[in-house]
Formats: structure tokens, C-alpha cells, sequence
């Protein structure tokens, strides 16, 4: 019985197994015979067969997928078919775009142009630039990119539309950038030219002036004397300007080199104290050094950022004429720190204080100056290896200070 059974059971598998053969061999011979558009492909499951359907379908999906428009249209510019993406760009559902007149969006693209571009030979794959208009009236520069093809109905055109907007936007943007970075480098070799023709007159007429100070054959009167004084003090001004000028244009040609030394910071900080004294008679500062501290750098240029410093803090300070200079240790590096408790700054100022030319507006009428000290300094610590930074509230004070590297 229970052979039986199996014997049964295998003679139904077996008429199956025929009928799956005869199916399969039913749709090779179709396949063979040009019945059936389709492709054998084999892969590392075996055997698979694409046919035209499924080529169809991955197609459209493509298109759909793509960042362009694409759109079809007939000899008399009737849109057959679109993408979504093309409906989005028109601003238009895309039930509402199918039937509708290519034209309607681009202007210019009547029935007897298109009947050109489907003619022409030299007109073949072409591409040009127009301005698409969306639904709601807005403009947008486009890419087209036209491809003749052949229907069996007649001959249609194949269009892929790109959006040119970020495109021009980028290219406007580098036009912009390049137009500034020439403009910036005829100023600076205007700067260069300018303070190095002003340097030689200038040295000059500070000599004459030294001179005239110290003629004896005769008596002065104190009124020459005074307008001396006052002319040798303009002249000294005018000399800190241009020497600012023509470190700016060292440093913008890469050129502000300078000899380094073992340099004692609080011996550095003191006399910079003591010259600013003089400067600035009626302004305090107060020193607290936590010790001997030494780095590598030049000393002239260390003061020089140090006394920016200084100026600084007498220039935001109207009223409280006090600063704090305090000279620690940060780590492995030494930090100089002058805090003032005049005017302060806001963050947008705090982002723009180390930019060439900048001046804080309510600071631009309690000194003179070109708004280049700040910079200046700042590429003199960088060139120590070191760090310039600030930090301020808004009508309380500011503390800038600076980091460098300390030696034994």
C-alpha cells in the first residue's frame, strides 16, 4: 500500500515537472523566435530574464528620480509627457502640465521653431540657454538639451531641463570674489607704493625739525618753539601711520620677518609701562607681574604689540582712565593681559576687531588712527607662534590678550 502511494505521488511530480518544461521551453522559442522582447542575463543565482516590461518600467523610474525635467513634445510643442521634477520647476501639478503648450513656459518655442529644430541637421542634440516662467510669474534661468526621436507616429523631441539657478548664483559669487581680490590687491600695492614714497620726506622733515630745535646762535621765542614742538608731535603721528602701512603690506606679501632673541616679558612690560607713561600722563596702569618669564622674539615688535595694547585701553576708556596689565603663566605659554574699564564691545565688534582698517564706531572720536594697530599685532603674535584674542562686555571694559610660547 505504501508503495503505491509513493509510485502515485512520483507520477504527479513527473507531469508537473513536464509541464513546467513545456512552459519553459514555450517561452525560449518565443524568445528565440523575436515573440517576445527580452534579455538572459546570468547572474550568480543563475539564469534571469528582463523583459521589455520591466526594461519600461526601470526606465520611467530613472526619470522620475532624476534632479532634471525631462519632457517630451510633439511637432506642434504639445507637452506629451513630463517628469514630476519638471511639473515641480513649472510650479504646476503635473496633471495640469500634460496637454499643455511647451511655449507657455518658454517663450519662443512656437510650432515653426520646433519644426526647425525637428528639420535642421545642424540642430541635432543641441543645447541652449533660456529663462523658464513657473505658473506663479517667477523667472528661472534654465539649460536645455533637445534630442530628436522617432516615433512611429511621427517625430517627437526629447528635452532635459536643468535648473541654472545655483549654477549662475556660484558663478556670480566667484565674479564677486575675484572683483574684490582685485580690488584688495591694487589697494594694497597703492599702500606699499604710497608709504614707502612717504618715508623719505618724512625722515627728512623730522631731521629739519630736530635741527631747528636745537639752533643756539640766536634766541628762539617761545612761540616757534612751541610750534615746533607741536610739529614734531604731528610728524610723529604721521610716522606711526605710515609705518603701520608698510607693515600691512609686508604682511600681505608674506614678507614681516624679523630676528628673534630670548626676550624677559615683565622687564618688556615695564618699560612699555613706563613709555606709555609719557604718552599718556593722565591714564593709570597698574602692573601685576607673577614673575620672570622668558620667550623667543623680537623685542621691538613685542612692545609694539604690547603698547597697541596699552593705546587701545586709552582709547575705549574716556572716563575711567585705569588699565591693568598682568603678566602669568597659561600652561606652557606666557599671557600678557590688559584690561580696561572704559566703553566695551558688542560680538559683532568682538568679530571684527582683528580685521584691517576696522575702528569700534564709538571709539572713532576719541582717537585718530587707520584701524591697522590690532591687525598688525595680531599677525606679529602668529609670526611668534602665539595666540591674540579678546574678551568684553558691553559698557564694562575689555581684556586683550596675548599668548606665547615661554623658554627656560
Amino acid at each position: 500500500m505504501q508503495y503505491e502511494n509513493t509510485k502515485e505521488q512520483l507520477e504527479a511530480e513527473l507531469a508537473e515537472l513536464r509541464h513546467q518544461l513545456e512552459e519553459a521551453t514555450d517561452t525560449i522559442e518565443a524568445i528565440r523566435t523575436g515573440m517576445v522582447d527580452a534579455l538572459v542575463v546570468q547572474g550568480t543565482s543563475g539564469h534571469q530574464i528582463y523583459t521589455l516590461k520591466s526594461a519600461d518600467r526601470t526606465f520611467r523610474v530613472l526619470i522620475e528620480k532624476m534632479q532634471q525635467g525631462a519632457v517630451t513634445l510633439n511637432s506642434s510643442g504639445v507637452i506629451l509627457y513630463c517628469n514630476s521634477y519638471f511639473a515641480d520647476m513649472c510650479a504646476i501639478t503635473l496633471d495640469e502640465i500634460i496637454g499643455r503648450h511647451f511655449d507657455e513656459f518658454i517663450g519662443g518655442y512656437t510650432a515653426e521653431k520646433l519644426s526647425i529644430v525637428l528639420s535642421a541637421e545642424g540642430l541635432r542634440d543641441y543645447k541652449t540657454k533660456e529663462v523658464l516662467t513657473t505658473n506663479s510669474g517667477k523667472e528661472m534661468p534654465v539649460q536645455l538639451s533637445f534630442t530628436n526621436l522617432d516615433m512611429e507616429d511621427g517625430t517627437a523631441l526629447s528635452i532635459i531641463c536643468t535648473d541654472l539657478t545655483q549654477q549662475i548664483e556660484a558663478q556670480n559669487k566667484a565674479a564677486d570674489l575675484t572683483a574684490k581680490t582685485e580690488m584688495i590687491k591694487r589697494k594694497d600695492e597703492f599702500i606699499s607704493i604710497a608709504s614707502h614714497e612717504l618715508k623719505t620726506p618724512m625722515t627728512s622733515l623730522k631731521a629739519y625739525l630736530q635741527l631747528i630745535s636745537r639752533y643756539s646762535n640766536d634766541s628762539i621765542p617761545d612761540q616757534f618753539t612751541m610750534l615746533i614742538t607741536k610739529a614734531s608731535g604731528s610728524l610723529n603721528k604721521l610716522e606711526i601711520l605710515v609705518n603701520d602701512l608698510l607693515d600691512v603690506s609686508k604682511i600681505q606679501a608674506g614678507k614681516l620677518n624679523f630676528s628673534k632673541t630670548k626676550v624677559e616679558i615683565s622687564f618688556l612690560v615695564r618699560t612699555c609701562i613706563e613709555n606709555a607713561g609719557y604718552m599718556f600722563p593722565d591714564f593709570k596702569l597698574r602692573l601685576d607681574a607673577e614673575g620672570d618669564f622668558f620667550v623667543l622674539g623680537n623685542q621691538e615688535r613685542l612692545e609694539q604689540v604690547v603698547m597697541n595694547m596699552i593705546s587701545n585701553a586709552v582709547k575705549y576708556s574716556p572716563e575711567n582712565r585705569n588699565a591693568l596689565i598682568k603678566v602669568s603663566a597659561d600652561g606652557d605659554m606666557v599671557r600678557i593681559a590688559v584690561t580696561d574699564y572704559g566703553i566695551g564691545m558688542t560680538e559683532l565688534q568682538l568679530g571684527k576687531i582683528f580685521d584691517r582698517f576696522y575702528r569700534v564706531d564709538e571709539a572713532s572720536v576719541l582717537a585718530g588712527g587707520l584701524g591697522m594697530g590690532l591687525y598688525i599685532s595680531e599677525e606679529i603674535v602668529k609670526s611668534h607662534e602665539g595666540e591674540m584674542g579678546v574678551v568684553s562686555n558691553l559698557g564694562k571694559g575689555s581684556t586683550f590678550y596675548v599668548l606665547l610660547p615661554s623658554i627656560s
